[in-house]
């Protein structure tokens, strides 16, 4: 029923340096890297807009977790606790919590869940569905320009598929998701799956990938600053000076 088909049942030579010298040459680099920051964390504010999901994309996902559902990996109160909120129950949708949060200030988001009569007695049956919503800051329905919200990457982050799990087609499509899942969402990639995508996300889709990736660039200023050179002190601090940066 679903659209996806599962097919799955060098080290750096060192070099020694002195470490004026060393911390001379770092300074520039990392440096750079925060400025780096800087720019990625002022343009992913930018990009709220390319975080709104398509309703290919929320069909994709949705097909993902219904195949994924079949591999009893996770059961549906296990994901339940894996999501940490409650499932939406008789009227209520994830639209609705949305709005009743916004406007209340109370934080009490629930997720939909495949609980329709066409999903009555099927694996997937209570397990998480996207949701979507377009809200006002204040609750009310009026406003003039509403904001948009989905967990679809959070949802999405749950599916531990690797690219073998996947057509080409749906490759691409499953690692341009989890390419988005850090910058437009809460959620966090696992080492795990770091490893599993991080070359297919590289070479498939180059600077939407994690080549971009805040929390690459994160890395690659903590390497530097703690890269066997015995620099302290001020050089040391630029990481927390980048993370600064990153909250702003």
């Amino acid at each position: 029923m679903g659209a996806i088909t599962v097919k799955k049942a060098a080290p750096v030579a060192t070099q020694s340096a002195s470490s004026s010298s060393t911390t001379a040459s770092l300074v520039p680099t990392v440096l750079s890297l925060v400025s780096d920051v800087q720019s990625l964390n002022a343009k992913q504010k930018e990009l709220t807009t390319e975080c709104v999901p398509s309703n290919t994309e929320i069909t994709f996902v949705n097909n993902a977790v219904k195949e994924w559902a079949k591999t009893g990996a996770m059961s549906a109160e296990e994901v339940k606790k894996q999501l940490k909120r409650p499932s939406c129950e008789n009227a209520s949708s994830y639209e609705v919590s949305v709005k009743l949060a916004a406007g209340s200030g109370v934080d009490n988001i629930c997720y939909n869940t495949f609980s329709d009569y066409s999903d009555v007695g099927t694996v997937w049956a209570g397990y998480p569905k996207v949701g979507i919503a377009k809200y006002c800051d204040d609750g009310t329905d009026n406003c003039k320009n509403k904001k948009t919200k989905s967990d679809i990457y959070e949802i999405f982050n749950l599916v531990d598929f690797s690219e073998a799990d996947y057509t080409k087609q749906e490759a691409t499509m499953a690692a341009k998701l989890i390419a988005k899942i850090e910058n437009c969402s809460d959620a966090k990639l696992s080492q795990r799956k770091r490893a599993m995508w991080g070359e297919f996300l590289t070479t498939t889709i180059g600077n939407v990938g994690q080549k971009t990736n805040t929390s690459t660039i994160m890395k690659s200023v903590g390497d530097i600053t703690k890269s066997g050179t015995n620099v302290t002190g001020g050089l040391s601090s630029l990481g927390s000076v980048a993370t600064q940066f990153m909250n702003k």
